[in-house]
């Protein structure tokens, strides 16, 4: 009957080392990815991503509206469009547009309304900018990298109606002309803009319009992705530590099953703990490794992401691993101490009992 008992103890000593890994592990991975002040310092970099974006952007309009027209390839130097705009982002503007982008989601995780959500950017720094010489350069660089008309084209009617940058510049018309014209329009639509002049420069962006909603099937696809996500992030924040329960359940099972002694618990304790931290200690060392070598065999397309955004989403996942790790590390690092602490129990108590039984 003994040994039967200590063999099923045996047993949920095996299931004590697998739940508290699993608890172990994702109990820290809950925690870490409920604290936005982690993502919020991954994302610090996120301002050199949109200098970089742009002038690719703008590039690849024009270089298509080129190719439309029929026209020669424009010749735009990203270079000096990206130190343009570096000019023109005030300092700290896009990180605190970052930060509050992370702290809406967040929002929306933790209460779950979606149908307020809302984003708001306040572009009252940015327009200042742009109304000034760092918006001028950044559409004289524009404009200078645009190929010449090979049509007689109307200068007068350059532009048309639209507030548009020209396909191509007609012969004989200083660059700086178009420039200050394509400046001067683009200014008074953003002035004349209500999204952007309601509210003094806060815009504020519905995320789940119903309207849209209505004729837009992925829009409704990703809301009803995110409600599944807003309930397991909630259920994981609230009942996350549940899973410490398992194991805990399972040293209580062991203590009565085979421990009869003080011996015993040291033993049937000490050696589910010890081994535990080792395996978890193991893994944690061996996973930045995993994680490398997986990220180098996924395909990346060179034309959709960036070198910028690929280190973006590197150091967000870099940051939230590492405190991940720190935290798993920390807490199998007591577990290791409280199970040899057992250890030591059940060897220094044995011995002594049987130095007793002796005399």
């Amino acid at each position: 009957m003994r040994g039967c008992l200590r063999l099923l103890a045996g047993g949920v000593a095996i299931g004590f080392v697998i739940t508290a890994v699993l608890a172990l592990f994702l109990t820290n991975l809950f925690a870490v990815m409920a604290d936005r002040e982690i993502i919020k310092e991954s994302l610090a970099n996120v301002d050199q991503l949109v200098v970089e974006a742009v002038p690719a952007f703008v590039a690849q309009t024009l270089e298509e509206q080129a190719r439309e027209r029929g026209l020669a390839p424009i010749n735009l130097d990203e270079e000096l469009l990206q130190a343009s705009m570096e000019t023109l982002l005030p300092p700290g503007w896009i990180e605190a547009q970052t930060e509050t982008a992370v702290d809406t989601v967040y929002d929306l995780l933790e209460g779950g309304d979606l149908e307020n959500a809302q984003l708001t950017i306040d572009t009252t720094p940015l327009l200042d900018r742009f109304r000034g010489q760092p918006g001028l350069d950044v559409v004289g660089n524009i404009v200078g990298s645009l190929p010449p008309c090979t049509q007689p084209v109307n200068p007068a009617e350059l532009l048309g109606p639209d507030v548009t940058i020209p396909a191509c510049m007609p012969p004989g018309v200083p660059t700086d002309q178009v420039t200050q014209e394509v400046h001067t329009r683009l200014v008074q639509a953003l002035d004349s803009n209500p999204q952007l002049t309601r509210d003094f420069g806060l815009v504020r962006i519905p995320l789940f319009p119903p309207e849209q909603q209505a004729q837009n099937a992925e829009l409704v696809q990703a809301r009803e992705q995110l409600l599944r996500l807003q309930r397991a992030f909630t259920f994981a924040q609230n009942w996350g530590w549940l899973l410490w329960l398992l194991p805990l359940g399972c040293l209580l099972l062991i203590a009565l099953l085979a421990v009869r002694s003080l011996s015993d618990l040291g033993h049937w304790w000490g050696w589910p703990l010890l081994g535990t931290a080792v395996l978890v200690l193991f893994i944690a060392i061996l996973f930045p490794a995993i994680t490398t070598f997986f990220l180098r065999q996924t395909p990346v397309d060179p034309a959709a992401v960036t070198t910028t955004l690929r280190g973006t989403a590197v150091r967000l996942v870099t940051a939230v691993t590492d405190t991940w790790l720190s935290r798993v590390y920390l807490q199998a690092g007591v577990m290791l101490v409280v199970g040899v602490v057992f250890v030591l129990l059940g060897f220094v108590t044995g011995g002594r009992s049987r130095f007793e039984n002796a005399y």
